[in-house]
């Protein structure tokens, strides 16, 4: 209905008067007079629409199958003209008018013979403005190629000269496989040969190295044996260099021996010069140990010293631990201050987010103002709070939301006084900043309604108000609540939420739950209540909390730790001086104590290096006193030279005999190597026989290999010539034939290709492209040629095909112009001045038919097409239902409506109006015409088959509706009705 109507955008829009649901009925008549067709449907608030036909819920489809039988348009203005289209129906183009006339009235193959016209003239002129295309393009094709004849003719000349060539070229690399061939057959030869002349060599090697290997293997016996021999040799020399080694030792151990007697008696002579050094060097220190002084340890002094430091240090440690006390105190005083500055920064964030956000909702200096405010604060004479949204605090996020939903946008940026005078100096300065001032005067009585949840309350799960979920400054509080009834609205739960309509008998007005926000209106004039239900939605503003009171708390905290941190760091430092003086006191007495030790110290250590001098002394005294007797070790000496002595001639002997074996050994091994040298010398005379015949094989195998490679070659260069002469030609019986009339050798053949060659680049032309595009272009011919006639049979088949169905439509068409012409010519004389309806004709061109109401209201005028141009409202009114009057008798579809037509008419012309309605629509074998309309004239004319239905509606209908009901004309319900108002 909306998008028909143009009323509302959604079917729910159309339930009234607070019900949640509602219903269309409409009955048909069905194909035979006793058949009733039923369409209901079924719509409610949340835009849900149900269809039933004939008490059967049916999807939509079914339904437009039935309306599209019965021919019923919807949005066809011939058949429904609400009020608010008459200038949508002026507005229609002949072309439009047509149509919907077509659709409306007449033939109902009308409009679907008017829409294959159209389509199949569209597609005449496109196949025409191809085949006009073609045809043009096929002869410039043709004259072109007309042009490239002769040149074609000599390019062809050309092209049979390359074949020529084409075909010597492809002997020319058989002629080379036959040279590769005879060259391999030629290298096969010279394989054998070369193998012959290798085994011969072969066989000669063998002869000469038989005896070679006897020589070898004889000398080899000779030389084992003269290796043994040498072997034996060998081990004599290294025995007789150990015994020598052996003697040279004992000698030495000899000499040794007498060298140590010398020594003996000289340390005999120097022992006795140190024992009498050490005696002296004993009664030296003895001496010295008498002559030291007697020194006394200064117990008392020291104890003194130590008393003083211990004093001392207690004093420094009482400091020190009043001093840490003062900086734990300090510690936290300023982690205290760090948290406090911390919590600070976070609320002030909190702030910048808050009028971000405002900025963000079009509070574009927003920023600005509140930085003027806080600059001009002590201009003021009271406080001045401001933008509100700062001086707000929402614990719950839900309350949040439903406060925000509820308290007008504007008032979250407006800055809130307290004295006029304030409010005047503040809205003069804040004018360019576009933010509202609102001031509050404190000595106003405010009577509150108290918060008290009943049970009722409790029971439908209502538990706060609005005015009790948020905290503020007071003046900010007594706006809010002023002016936007807070004290009024409530809070509800989910259960309250399934129980709204219970809220209603507590007086509640107002109240909000976690999905909706329900509100009831009360009429003044009736009394009736209705109700508005909308979604709640999230909170944009009230991002987070800002406690004011909190942060008033925290600054004031702040400036008494600055306080006590200052004070702390003073006493702090006098501890460090009085600590750093007792301190320094201590030290000196320290240092003195340690002076008195380092004295006493060094002279008991003097002491104690004297005496233990003079132990270390009498130890070594005594020792060199006990020293062995020097005549005993002298007699083990010369018994250890007696036994190296006799161990020398033993050595003496071995070395003898081993100087005999010596010599028999090298006169056996110089017998042995002498008959070795001659067979070696034999040995090399063979050997360099067998070199030479070596050499010999081996140039014979040098040889056999280089033929072996060579036929290698050959075969691999006569299968490439084989397989690049395949690829380029394969022979053929045919190609073998035209071979043989080609020159035998390769010189002759590329001659003749140099030849051919020469004589086709003889033949000239200036377009080397010109044969591709000669048959490139006759390919496009013969395309154009078989497409031209396709074309054309289709174009004649299209255009047998429109003059046949617009013989039928046309006449049909003029037919029923010519009848919708004279009925409304003839209700237009009635009505007005002269009016007539034409049919446009456009000859092929079928979209620009169309229908023309021509109309003039003055004997002075011209017929001028109908249009919001030419005509008022009222006389396009006229015109449009006597068009619609003049369609009634003609139209194929159940019934028509017309509404509030008559709006804007003269009473003249709706009096005329009605009385053509009437007579058309009381025709028989018309449908049904609908006036809806909200008044008409007295002392109308009705037929006998006019009905007229009365909508009730408004909250004085019950009385009424009473009466009606049981009325069955318009004389009884007057009599019922007496003195009631209606």
């Amino acid at each position: 209905m909306g998008p028909v109507l143009g009323r509302a955008t959604s079917i729910g829009a159309y339930v009234k008067r607070g019900e949640e649901s509602g219903y269309i009925k409409i009955t048909l008549r069905g194909e035979n007079k006793g058949e009733k067709i039923t369409i209901t449907r079924k719509i409610d608030v949340h835009n849900k629409s149900e269809w039933i036909l004939n008490g059967k819920v049916v999807p939509k489809k079914d339904i437009l199958e039935v309306i599209q039988r019965f021919n019923i348009q919807i949005n066809n203005l011939t058949q429904f003209l609400p009020q608010d289209r008459v200038c949508e129906f002026a507005k229609l183009t002949p072309v439009q008018l047509l149509e919907e006339t077509e659709k409306a009235v007449g033939d109902p193959r009308l409009p679907i013979q008017h829409r294959s016209l159209i389509t199949k003239s569209q597609e005449l002129k496109k196949l025409e403005r191809t085949v006009e295309s073609n045809r043009g393009s096929l002869i410039q094709l043709k004259g072109l190629n007309a042009q490239l004849e002769r040149d074609v003719e000599r390019v062809r000349q050309r092209e049979e000269l390359l074949l020529q060539v084409e075909s010597m070229r492809k002997k020319l690399p058989w002629l080379q496989y036959d040279i590769k061939k005879a060259e391999y057959l030629e290298a096969q030869g010279w394989e054998k040969e070369a193998k012959k002349k290798l085994d011969e060599a072969a066989n000669a090697l063998n002869q000469h190295k038989i005896p070679l290997e006897k020589q070898k293997q004889e000398k080899t016996a000779h030389d084992a044996n003269c290796k043994k021999l040498f072997g034996l040799l060998d081990s004599n020399t290294k025995k007789r260099l150990q015994i020598e080694k052996d003697d040279n030792s004992l000698g030495v151990q000899v000499q040794g021996t007498y060298n140590e007697i010398e020594e003996l008696k000289l340390q005999e002579e120097s022992r006795q010069r140190r024992v009498n050094k050490a005696k002296e060097e004993l009664q030296a220190a003895e001496l010295e140990l008498d002559n030291l002084p007697v020194f006394e340890h200064p117990k008392d002094k020291i104890e003194e010293l130590f008393a003083q430091i211990c004093e001392l240090d207690d004093a420094a440690r009482e400091i020190r631990s009043a001093k840490s006390q003062k900086e734990g105190e300090l510690n936290q005083c300023r982690q205290n201050q760090r948290q406090c500055v911390q919590r600070l920064e976070d609320m002030e964030s909190t702030n910048h987010k808050r009028l971000q956000a405002l900025r963000n909702s079009g509070a574009e200096k927003i920023f600005e103002a509140y930085k003027w405010v806080q600059e001009h604060r002590h201009e003021f004479r009271k406080a001045v709070y401001g933008p509100v949204l700062l001086e707000v605090n929402v614990s719950n996020r839900v309350h949040a939301d439903y406060l925000e939903g509820h308290v007008a946008h504007y008032i979250w940026k407006a800055f809130i006084t307290q004295d006029p005078a304030d409010r005047d100096f503040l809205f003069t300065n804040l004018r360019s900043f576009d933010v509202p001032v609102i001031n509050h005067v404190g000595d106003e009585v405010c009577h509150r309604r108290p918060f008290q949840v009943t049970e009722e309350m409790r029971m439908l799960g209502i538990y706060s108000r609005l005015d009790q979920i948020f905290e503020a400054p007071y003046a900010v509080r007594e706006v809010l609540i002023s002016q936007f009834g807070l004290e009024y609205s409530y809070i509800g739960s989910k259960e309250t939420d399934q129980r709204a309509d219970e809220v209603l008998r507590l007086d509640i007005m107002d109240l909000w739950t976690p999905e909706s926000h329900y509100r009831w209106n009360q009429s003044r004039y009736g009394g009736h209540i209705s109700a508005s239900v909308d979604a709640v939605q999230h909170s944009h503003l009230l991002l987070c909390n800002v406690d004011v009171r909190e942060i008033e708390r925290l600054k004031s905290k702040r400036a008494e730790l600055d306080d006590r941190i200052s004070t702390l760091g003073r006493d702090i430092q006098a501890f460090q001086s009085e600590l750093r003086h007792v301190e320094d006191k201590g030290a000196n007495l320290h240092r003195e104590r340690e002076e008195i030790n380092s004295n006493y110290q060094s002279q008991m250590r003097k002491q104690r290096e004297v005496e233990s001098r003079i132990n270390q002394r009498r130890l070594r005294l005594k020792s060199m006193e006990e020293k062995e007797n020097p005549d005993l070790s002298l007699l083990k000496l010369l018994e250890k030279i007696e036994e190296l002595k006799v161990k020398r001639l033993q050595l003496a002997i071995q070395l003898k005999d081993s100087i005999i074996d010596a010599v028999a050994y090298r006169r056996d091994f110089a017998e042995k190597n002498l008959v070795s040298i001659e067979l070696e010398d034999k040995m090399k005379e063979m050997e360099a026989n067998m070199k030479q015949q070596e050499k010999l094989s081996l140039e014979a195998s040098v040889h056999c290999q280089n033929c072996k490679k060579k036929v290698d070659d050959c075969r691999r260069e006569l299968s490439a010539a084989k397989k690049h002469a395949e690829s380029i030609a394969k022979i053929t019986p045919e190609l073998e034939q035209e071979f043989v009339k080609l020159p035998a050798t390769v010189e002759d053949l590329e001659a003749a290709i140099h030849d051919t060659i020469s004589q086709a680049n003889s033949i000239l032309f200036h377009n080397p492209n010109v044969l591709e595009q000669y048959e490139s272009r006759q390919v496009k011919i013969d395309d154009l040629t078989r497409k031209l006639d396709e074309d054309e049979n289709k174009l004649n088949k299209l255009l047998d095909e429109i003059n046949s169905l617009k013989g039928s439509w046309l006449p049909t068409l003029r037919n029923l112009v010519f009848q919708i012409n004279q009925t409304f010519s003839r209700n237009f004389q009635e009505m007005a001045v002269a009016g007539e309806v034409l049919l446009d004709d456009h000859g092929m061109d079928f979209d620009q038919y169309g229908i023309l109401i021509k109309v003039k209201f003055r004997q002075a005028g011209q017929l001028q097409v109908l249009s919001a141009h030419h005509q008022s409202g009222g006389e396009r009114s006229v015109s449009t239902i006597l068009y619609l009057v003049s369609l009634q008798d003609l139209t194929n579809c159940p019934f028509r409506v017309v509404d509030e037509i008559n709006q804007g008419m003269d009473p003249v012309n709706e009096r005329k109006m009605f009385q053509q309605l009437v007579k058309a629509a009381s025709q028989p074998n018309t449908p049904q015409c609908f006036l809806l309309t909200p008044k008409l004239l007295e002392g109308l004319q009705y037929s006998e088959v006019c009905t007229v239905l009365a909508i009730m509606n408004g909250p004085w209908i019950e009385q009424p509706s009473k009466v009606w009901s049981c009325g069955e004309n318009w004389g009884s319900i007057v009599g019922l009705l007496g003195g009631s108002q209606c």
